[in-house]
This record gives structure tokens, sequence and C-alpha cells, in this order.
């Protein structure tokens, strides 16, 4: 067979079309020369593809690869003033992200690729632009150019890289140009393109040969035979055995404890112990005796839909799956169709993936209205769904009913706490910190959270900070002691309160122990995965210190940063998702945070938390505690800095109370981080010494 025998269409979208299976393997199966221009190439590729792959190194097939690297405004200036060559700094970029390849899958896609460089099958230079305006500007062209035995030759170009995200996952679209049609001018555009970018002949794109130094540490890689890279392809790609998950004893137990209390209840469970694998192996093991269910999954923030999502493919929950939330518009519609389908006998069993504010909305509570089936809710972090406008959203036609949380109590909302319990039948298993730093998991012969130092750093409130705050206090004992407060004095007191902590945790004197702790981190060489926690004003003198220290690579992760839209400069993930995974592999060292990783993100390659802000709410430093406990491989504990703000003076002119009130206040959480970590003796003699000096009574027992 020729291309030409193939039955190719003029447009290919992965939303219509099986991209890989249908385009992509056909072609290289019968094709012997393909070239490609890439603005994101990933050796998964490979994998993807691996049966037109092996059928085109057979044909004696050969590549030519133009791949983009991004350069830097100051690499830029370092070519400009003669102190580097191109090579040489993207020789550096490319060996340290060799250099962290850990995971043996994506180390055998290397290897792949080290085997066809090694044979020269592969031919591979690499772009970059010469010079750039915003210091973001890429090559980021994706064509391709294929011919088979006969001379017959395609182009396609349009929005998918070389990656298998590109091929198999992505919604991607691309177009075909034939040289055996009339394309004639289409197709050879696209060549023309291509010679002028591989011969260095280009107005804007330089282009050089592969590093050497790179090409040399691939091909130490690559298998020694052709049998044994048909070996290798066949293997990296987990077999269904390998993806299963196994559960902790303490996971048993709780599955157990849920289904005993007739599917109904609450998992108490600290930070990183596994609260989302625990509730899939339940609702999978539901699945097996409910053959008509419908399953609510409720998160607080979208992007931790995308995470249950994840984690569903992984743990092979192979049902249709629908997000009933901002970014589906058409969810009504999808959700009313397949209840219809259930009534009908048409589908069986379904998830809907969905959030705490729209699980509560009129339309949500509407369309489940319709069901006729037993309907499991799972709430994530349910602390969340206890205000009296998202408790609207847990109805009583809910059959089974399972809650997730570390801190299922609210705080300063025994009403809301209350109504949680109730509805979802209270808490049936617990598994606490202290429990899960100290108990050995058998299968790794390590604790399941890391081990961890607490440092707390005192600082004292600037003068004016603590004139402010005094005001405040004597406004807040006002409101308290009155009686038969209206609508009003509860909300001004509400105001008073939030403002009195902004004021300890936005308080001026924390900058210089922050500058401090920050150059201790950057000369001992421990800055590498931080997270650092701050209040919105704090973020960007914050950022600032930080860059002042040196050559430190941070990112700020809030709100704003995208959680919804994958994009190509993303390497087809959202921008969060795309921090995420670079912190991960150390390209950022810091992430400079406010809230959004408080609940449910997933970090455990983080080895040190600085908190340079903390609310009086339990739940959210705890929560960022369990952040930095997560394992990871070489990790053997976390560090926990926690920079408080206490009274700079005690005196008369002040009120007594107020001032016992702040200490009390910010010795409740060191006392709480303190407890159970590594150096708690060293803590607690530093709390006994502040007791002592703003003359507190709590006594010498933590």
């Amino acid at each position: 067979m020729v291309l030409p025998d193939i039955k190719l269409k003029h447009v290919y979208n992965s939303e219509k079309d099986n991209i890989l299976e249908d385009f992509y393997i056909h072609v290289l199966k019968e094709s012997i020369s393909y070239k490609r221009i890439t603005g994101y190439f990933s050796s998964s590729s490979f994998k993807v593809a691996e049966k037109g792959l092996i059928a085109f190194i057979k044909n004696g097939g050969k590549m030519q690869f133009i791949l983009n690297v991004q350069l830097m405004s100051d690499d830029y200036e370092a070519i400009q003033e003669g102190h580097k060559t191109p090579d040489e700094i993207i020789s550096s970029y490319m060996l340290d992200d060799l250099d962290k390849i850990q995971d043996l899958i994506v180390k055998n896609h290397v290897a792949v690729l080290g085997w066809l460089v090694a044979n020269k099958i592969l031919e591979i230079r690499v772009g970059y632009l010469e010079s750039v305006l915003f210091g973001k500007e890429i090559l980021h062209q994706k064509v391709g150019v294929l011919e088979d035995s006969a001379g017959n030759k395609l182009t396609f170009s349009g929005s998918n890289n070389e990656s298998a995200m590109g091929w198999k996952y992505n919604s991607e679209k691309f177009k075909v140009f034939s040289s055996w049609e009339d394309h004639a001018e289409l197709y050879e555009c696209d060549v023309n393109d291509f010679e002028e970018l591989w011969n260095d002949i280009s107005p804007r794109t330089r282009v050089i040969s592969f590093p050497k130094a790179v090409e040399r540490e691939i091909i130490r890689m690559a298998p020694r035979t052709f049998q044994d890279l048909e070996r290798l392809i066949g293997e990296t790609s987990p077999s269904p055995e390998d993806t299963k998950i196994a559960l902790r004893n303490y996971q048993l137990e709780a599955i157990d404890s849920w289904f005993s209390h007739d599917k109904q209840g609450i998992f108490e469970m600290a930070t990183g112990t596994g609260k989302t694998i625990t509730a899939i192996s339940a609702l999978k093991k539901l699945l097996e005796t409910d053959k008509k269910l419908l399953t609510i999954i409720s998160c607080p923030y979208l992007h931790l839909c995308s995470q249950w999502e994840d984690i569903l493919e992984k743990m092979e929950v192979k049902i249709p799956l629908y997000h009933a939330s901002s970014i589906n518009s058409k969810w009504r519609e999808q959700v009313m169709g397949t209840i219809l389908d259930q009534k009908l006998g048409k589908t069986n069993q379904f998830i809907v993936l969905t959030t705490h504010d729209t699980i509560s909305s009129a339309d949500f509570i509407s369309t489940m209205e319709e069901a006729n089936v037993s309907i499991l809710l799972i709430g994530d972090e349910i602390h969340g769904m206890g205000s009296s406008k998202r408790l609207a959203g847990l109805q009583e036609n809910y059959r089974y009913r399972l809650g997730l949380s570390a801190t299922p109590q609210r705080y300063l909302d025994e009403e809301g706490t209350n109504e949680l319990m109730s509805y979802f039948g209270g808490i049936v298993y617990s598994f606490d910190l202290a429990r899960a730093i100290n108990e050995i998991n058998p299968a790794t012969n390590q604790s399941y959270l890391a081990p961890y130092e607490y440092h707390p750093i005192f600082v004292e409130l600037s003068n004016e900070d603590m004139d402010e705050y005094i005001l405040l206090s004597g406004k807040i004992a006002i409101l308290r002691n009155k009686s038969n407060k209206t609508a009003t004095d509860i909300k001004r007191l509400d105001s008073y309160i939030v403002k009195s902590q902004d004021i300890i945790n936005n308080s001026s004197s924390k900058f210089p122990a922050f500058r401090n702790l920050i150059k201790q981190l950057y000369n001992d060489k421990q800055l590498s995965h931080t997270l650092v926690y701050c209040a919105p004003r704090q973020i960007d003198t914050a950022q600032d210190i930080i860059r002042q220290q040196g050559n430190i690579i941070q990112h700020r992760f809030t709100n704003t940063e995208n959680a919804r839209t994958k994009e190509s400069r993303y390497h087809g993930m959202t921008e969060r998702e795309f921090l995420l995974t670079n912190f991960d592999k150390g390209v950022y060292h810091l992430l400079v945070a406010i809230r959004c990783l408080d609940e449910g993100v997933d970090v455990p390659s983080t080895r040190t938390a600085i908190l340079l802000a903390s609310s009086g709410n339990p739940k959210e430093y705890i929560q960022r505690r369990g952040r930095v406990l997560r394992r990871a491989p070489d990790k053997d504990k976390a560090v926990i800095y926690d920079i408080s703000a206490l009274p700079n003076r005690f005196s008369g002119e002040y009120s007594h109370e107020a001032v016992k009130e702040l200490v009390e206040k910010e010795l409740k959480r060191v006392t709480i981080f303190a407890k159970d970590a590594m150096n708690c003796a060293f803590v607690f003699e530093k709390v006994h010494e502040i007791e002592q000096k703003y003359e507190l009574n709590q006594g010498e027992q933590k």
C-alpha cells in the first residue's frame, strides 16, 4: 500500500475523528520519510504510535524533526555579549530536563528516542527565535511532511504538537494536503517552510544542530538492538495490573465502616492520607452491587474537579462522566439526556462532577429531582458545604452520602457543623495526622506522611499596627458584650474581627524576617520545592524580596491563574496544571500562593512551607500543613517556617485582655503545629518564654 491508497480526509478534528488511529499510525506505516516542525515535542508520541513507528523503521524510514526551545531574556543577552553560545544554553536546558526524569515510563520513552538517534533514523535540529520583544516568543509552527516509497507526499498543519497529548488526548484540528491531488500550492508551501527552517535560512528563526552533549546522554539510555526496542515500546505503558492502586489497611477500614453505617458517613482523614482514593474505592464497590446508580461528586473548586477526573481514570472507573459547572454550558442538557437514558434502560450508571456552588443552584436541584434511581453524593472538603446557601444542595433524595474532610468542623459555625454532621451521618472513620506521621506503611517501610520540623519566627508589630489593633479590639469587645445585637451589629462585628486579623497578617514587620529567611535558604541551597503562603496585600512585596535575592525562579499561584482552559503555550495544560507540573519538576523553585493551595491540590514534592500569613481558622492552617507532608521520592522530612506577629510592648496604655487575646490566638496555632513536630520540645520552650513575657497563665502542659 502507498499513501494514496489510504482513505484520507482533508480536515481532521479530534472532536469527531480518532486522529491517532485514523491518520497518524496509518500514514507512518506507509512512509519512508517524516519531517516535522513542532512547538512542543515529547517522546511519548512514539509510544502511542508504536504500530506505525515499528512499520516505519522496517520500511527503512528516516525522520527530520525541528524542535522549539524557548530562551529567556538573559539568555539572549549572554549570546549577544559572547558569554555563551546557543548550543551551550540549549544543552543546559535539555540536560536539566533529562536530569529531572525519574519516572521509569518516561525514561523508556527517552530510551526509544535515543535508539532512533543512535541508529540515524531520527535527526533533530533545534529552533529558537533570533530576537524577541517580550521574552516569551517561541517557534510555534506545527507542520508535518511525509513521503512514501513511490514518491507520493502529503503535509499536515494545524494545532497538534508531536506528543501523546497532541495525538491522543487533546482537542486538536489540522488540514491535510497531498501531491496527488490538486493541492500543489498548499503542499509546496509547507515543504518549503520546512526546508527553509531546516537549512537555517528563515528570516526570524535560527536553527542549530542537536547539541552533542544532549545527544550523547540520550544515546547512552538507548536499547542495544531492534528487538530490545520492540520490547521496550511494549513496556512503556503499564499493564492494567500495574495501574491498580493497592489500598492501605486504614483505607480498607474506612470503606468497611462506611458500608456498615448504611453507606452514609464522613471520613475525617488527615490531608495527604488518600481521602480521594478511599472514596473512589468505596464508589467502585458500590457500583458492583447497585447497577442503577447516579453519582454526584462535589468539589470546592473547579480545578479539583479535573483532579478527581484524573484519579477516576487512573482507577479505571469506566462509566460516563459529565462536568456540571461553568466550564460546560450544556451540562443540564447532557445530564437530563442521560437521566432519560437511565429511565429507558440505555444507561445504567454515570457520574456528575460539580462544585459546591453549582450543586446548591436551583438548576442542579431541579435536574436531580428528575432522577428515579439511587444517588450517591460524595462531598469533597465538606466543611465548605455548610453555609446557609450551600446547605440547600444537600437534598434528601441522595440515598448514599460520603463526606470527606481533614477538618469537618466549621470555624465559628456550630449550626453549620451540626447540619453537615446530621446530613452525612456523622464521622464513621477518623485517621488523624499524628497517626499518619507515626504509623509505618508496610508497603514502603515509611510513615504514611513525612515527619516535619516546625520553626516559628516571632516578630513584633509596628507602633502603627499595634495602635490600630487595640482600637479595633475595643470596638470588638463592646459589640461582643452588647445584648440583643442587631443584624447590623453582627455584620459590623464580623468586619472588625476580619480587620484585626488583617493587621496581624499584613504587618510590615514580617518582611525583614522573611527577607532573612529567603537569604538563609538560598545560601543553604534549600529553596527548591518551597511554598510561600501570604495574604493578598503581601504578595507583591514578597515576590520583590525573592527577586532581589538572586537567581530564584518563582511564580504566583492565586485565583487569577487559569484553571479551565488548556492552552498550547502550556503544552496542552491549564495554567495552574502547568505551574504545578513545573514546580514538581523543580523548574519553579517557589510558588507564592494565596489560599487556593489550601484545599485538595496535590503537591507532594513540596519540602518547605513559609507561612507569611495565617488566618485564625484552624481549617486553613491545618490544610496548609498537610500540603507539605505528602510523601515523595527522596523526601525524608518537611520543614515549616511560620512568621508570627506579636504585640510590640505590654503596658498600661493597652488593654490587657486585647494583648492577651492576640498572643493566645497566635500561640494556639503554634502549639497545634508544634505538637506533632520532630522538634516539639524546642518549640514549646519558646512558647513558654512568650507566655511568661506576656504574663499568660496557660500552664506548662500542651
